[in-house]
């Protein structure tokens, strides 16, 4: 799959109430957004989604009328908050409801 951007909504930030929808999404050039990764006990893989999954709708908005900044702006939160996906697997359309996890701590590399 080929995306000119990778979003990681696996963020981490000073605040301690920051939430993530703990996925690592890639959006194609024509806007559609998919799952890369969904890691272990974040809201992602709690809610069931998984790799491939396209993402159609966040709260009720169309992906792809959303850049990489705007998809993020739209996942973030604080933890507790939910988040309404719209979800495409195979044929399949499902609205699943997230509630934002804490951000796991960043990894220094060096």
């Amino acid at each position: 799959m080929v995306a000119t951007a990778l979003l990681a909504a696996i963020v981490a930030t000073a605040c301690a109430s920051y939430g993530t929808i703990g996925a690592v999404l890639a959006q194609r050039p024509d806007g559609r957004l998919f799952v890369r990764d969904t890691p272990l006990a974040l809201a992602s893989s709690n809610a069931g989604i998984q790799p491939g999954d396209e993402i159609l709708l966040i709260d009720g908005r169309d992906v792809r009328a959303m850049d990489a900044k705007g998809v993020h702006h739209a996942l973030e939160g604080d933890v507790g908050d939910s988040v309404h996906l719209t979800v495409l697997r195979g044929e399949q359309v499902t609205r699943i409801t997230l509630h934002l996890t804490p951000a796991p701590p960043m990894r220094k590399t060096e």
